[in-house]
């Protein structure tokens, strides 16, 4: 049995499972009146209590045999005629039921206003996002000479030669989110446009002044005192005309981005507030939403050049928290979530502006890019490996960084916030106006 909560997503229900209630073989799982095996009235009812009182879905799950094509049996669909609407009535939440192959999954998704609907398909989180659905499609045949016939045709028929046609179709249906549209989230808005992704949201409150035009690649003289939103809108359009965009002149913290960033396949965070690595983090891991943070540090002190770091961090639910790696800062936080007057008041030394150069904003947007598109499409190697990435610029190393998981965790943990949803998020600090979480 899974729990699950809930919340909207791109294209619908989204279903977010935190949580595993194995069933017992011959004591939780047992020979079944109808059927060859069920579980036992007991498992259920406990089962359906804990979803009703932790507002969570109920999801029972079984395998069938087989590998790239599942359906459940006539058996499957009497047994949750029978007992699903009272299931339901009981915990009041989602009930869906979930049958699974090793490379394919189907769902029977009951709701609590009565309506009844076929699962669209099952996302495992991952260094690749393997995505299981009730028959498998199959890969297209790609021709062996380069120079061949083309594969599709048209504008992404170089790309469609690396990711395959549904390749190039997943990310025509990803909603993707852009936090930040600084020298490293104009990159990453026209990279990800070029790819073909098929919805951006673009989330950045500034303005365009004339220290921005050497790192804003695609910036105009005319660009300036303009918002960054619509620089990034243009120069999505100019690389995908019938791109689909929702740009918000707003903070990340505002209800408006956190609402449109849940409904993201993916999010990127190129901006380095406390408040946005708090937010962001709050959706990777409430809504099962992956992330990647990226960023470039040049530390100068009294004119001399510390270690330039480029960092492309994974950020995925339950493995990868920026809580649980010290980098968040509480007192910056609450700073941040304040008005921009109060943020000012609030700091005894004025920031100064960090340096900043477009090659290396480059080199970690390539970076994030790159993570991306490989696991969208399934390309990497290996399924399990969420190691970030650390480009240490001055001595030319690449090392991978390892994340450090707190149990107690209030946000990455099944105790905690992971996979709740739509549920009120716990405040993360003890202190905080009216303005915070």
């Amino acid at each position: 049995m899974l729990l699950a909560g809930w919340s909207p997503g791109p294209r619908g229900l989204r279903l977010l499972a935190r949580d595993v209630i194995p069933a017992r073989d011959g004591i939780d799982y047992v020979p079944g009146e109808f059927g060859h095996h069920a579980l036992s009235a007991t498992f259920v009812r406990d089962a359906a209590l804990r979803a009703r009182d932790e507002h969570a879905a109920y999801i029972p799950v079984h395998n069938h045999g087989g590998t790239t094509t599942v359906r459940f049996s006539s058996t499957d669909l009497a047994s949750h005629e029978r007992g699903y609407p009272a299931i339901g009535q009981i915990t009041r939440t989602p009930v869906c039921a979930l049958v699974l192959t090793e490379q394919a999954a189907a769902g029977d998704l009951w709701l609590p206003d009565g309506s009844r609907s076929p699962l669209a398909e099952v996302v495992i989180l991952g260094n690749n996002l393997i995505r299981l659905r009730p028959t498998r499609e199959q890969p297209p045949h790609l021709p062996e000479d380069p120079a061949g016939a083309s594969v599709s045709g048209g504008l992404y028929d170089r790309q469609v030669r690396l990711f395959g046609d549904m390749g190039q179709r997943t990310f025509q249906q990803m909603r993707v989110g852009i936090v930040g549209l600084g020298g490293i989230g104009i990159l990453l808005t026209e990279y990800l446009a070029r790819l073909g992704v098929g919805h951006l949201v673009l989330i950045d409150d500034d303005i365009v002044d004339d220290t921005n035009l050497p790192r804003l690649a695609g910036a105009r003289h005319a660009d300036i005192n303009q918002p960054k939103t619509e620089l990034a809108q243009r120069l999505a359009c100019q690389a995908q005309p019938e791109i689909r965009l929702t740009p918000l002149r707003k903070r990340a913290e505002h209800s408006q981005s956190r609402d449109e960033l849940t409904q993201c396949d993916w999010i990127f965070l190129a901006a380095d507030g406390a408040a946005a690595r708090h937010w962001v983090n709050a959706i990777v891991q409430q809504h099962l939403i992956p992330a990647t943070q990226v960023g470039v540090k040049i530390p100068v002190r009294d004119g001399t050049v510390g270690q330039i770091h480029a960092v492309t961090r994974l950020l995925l639910p339950g493995t990868n928290c920026l809580w649980c790696d010290g980098l968040i800062d509480p007192t910056e936080l609450a700073i941040d979530m304040q008005s921009t007057r109060d943020r000012a008041a609030a700091r005894y030394v004025p920031g100064v502006p960090a340096a900043s150069v477009l090659p290396l904003n480059a080199l970690a947007a390539a970076e994030a890019a790159s993570h991306f598109m490989h696991a969208a499409t399934g390309l990497h190697y290996d399924d399990a490996d969420t190691f970030s990435v650390l480009h240490r610029t001055r001595s030319r190393d690449r090392d991978p960084i390892t994340s450090r998981i707190n149990s107690r965790c209030r946000w990455c943990q099944p105790t905690g916030q992971l996979g709740s949803g739509g549920a009120p998020a716990a405040t993360p600090l003890g202190a905080y106006s009216a303005k915070g979480p």
